[in-house]
């Protein structure tokens, strides 16, 4: 692991790199190796939670990637029956984007990759998962899965497997529960963005317990804002976001949460891992590809970025809820009627409970379109840009 050198923000960044004894195992997923773009990344308020951080990430790297000797079944969507979640119904295209997947998949297949409609008469392989309510148990194409089974635009391939709700933790439980809010987290993201949902702000200054860091952001040049983007599900997801004095060159951080206050702490903390890349990417100007792009359509006055009337600052955070744990975020999921299901991705050779959660309900931060949740109303919403979401700025984080 390579803790990041200090500067001076207050908060600590990392990276983890395998070693060779790592890589030499049999059956070592490739998928997982530097040289395919993917590692592991901490971040952390203290030195030890970002180095938990970055080690959590990756062993759920490791874990979730195809190491090739997976429990998996192969048969047709017929010969499983009602258990089979096909493709479709997770990945979360809409018919109007599968229809225009060649044009989209030339200019944008390493951001998100559309497959097509998968032959129901065709063989696929599967993993079973569990019914998080306790209902019987279905089956997910391993596409979909496991991280570098498939890549973008390979023949056959049915999804590409990404880390949306794959998570670490130090008991099954806690993996389960860092899983769920990622999904969480990411379907408030999706509807708040690609909705245009102007939500209410949130003073940097109510936050307790990170002084130095709300001190330190309201003390520089660079601007903050935060976002209540909850939504229905009533789970405390917050985006945050800066900007240059002009309103340019935008990160966003986003996060949910136990409570709102340590939702806020996450996507902040988030934010700035993200300026990194940011300012990695003015230096490398014409040649930052989709950096290039974002930063040239973005800025502060991008719906749902504009920024909301001071009437509207939510109160003060010093006291907040206590913390949700497992069952009870199932219960709101379930309150909602929102479907899920775990992998147990936990691999003997790392040793670390990791799960993924997936939903045919929840949407994506990525734009995915074929999800009725997605542009669905919420009491939340100051404002709803009920219009086509299409021309919404691709990329998120």
């Amino acid at each position: 692991m390579i803790t990041l050198p200090a500067t001076d923000v207050p908060v600590h960044f990392a990276i983890a790199i395998p070693k060779n004894v790592l890589l030499q195992m049999p059956g070592a997923p490739h998928a997982a190796k530097p040289e395919t773009g993917r590692l592991a990344s901490g971040r952390g308020l203290s030195i030890d939670d970002c180095r938990a951080s970055c080690l959590g990430e990756a062993a759920e790297l490791f874990s979730c990637c195809s190491w090739g000797d997976e429990p998996l079944i192969t048969a047709t969507v017929g010969e499983i029956g009602s258990a089979a979640i096909a493709p479709e119904n997770l990945n979360g295209f809409s018919p109007d984007q599968i229809v225009a997947r060649n044009g989209w998949n030339k200019e944008n297949a390493a951001f998100d990759w559309r497959p097509p409609i998968s032959d129901k008469l065709t063989a696929l392989d599967w993993l079973s998962v569990e019914d998080a309510f306790g209902g019987h148990e279905a089956f997910i194409p391993a596409d979909f899965a496991f991280i570098g089974r498939k890549e973008a635009g390979e023949k056959g391939a049915v999804a590409v497997g990404d880390s949306s709700g794959c998570a670490a933790g130090p008991s099954a439980d806690a993996a389960k529960l860092a899983a769920i809010l990622e999904l969480v987290e990411r379907d408030a993201t999706g509807r708040w963005w690609y909705g245009r949902r102007q939500r209410k702000a949130i003073d940097p200054a109510c936050l307790s317990g990170i002084d130095a860091l709300v001190e330190w952001l309201l003390d520089r040049e660079r601007r903050t804002w935060l976002y209540d983007i909850t939504s229905d599900i009533d789970i405390p997801v917050i985006a945050a976001a800066s900007a240059e004095p002009d309103g340019k060159d935008v990160s966003l951080g986003f996060a949910a949460g136990k409570n709102l206050q340590s939702a806020a702490s996450a996507a902040l903390t988030e934010m700035l891992q993200m300026e990194m890349s940011l300012g990695a990417s003015r230096a490398l100007d014409d040649k930052a590809g989709s950096w290039l792009r974002w930063r040239q359509n973005v800025s502060m006055k991008t719906p749902p970025l504009n920024i909301t009337p001071i009437q509207h600052v939510a109160p003060n955070l010093h006291n907040p809820a206590a913390e949700r744990d497992l069952s009870e975020v199932l219960n709101a999921l379930a309150h909602r009627g929102i479907d899920l299901w775990f992998a147990d991705m936990t691999r003997a050779e790392i040793g670390i409970p990791v799960f993924r959660a997936v939903s045919t309900m929840l949407c994506h931060y990525k734009p995915r379109f074929g999800r009725v949740r997605l542009l669905a109303s919420d009491a939340r919403d100051l404002s709803f840009d009920i219009g086509s979401p299409a021309d919404q700025p691709l990329l998120l984080v």
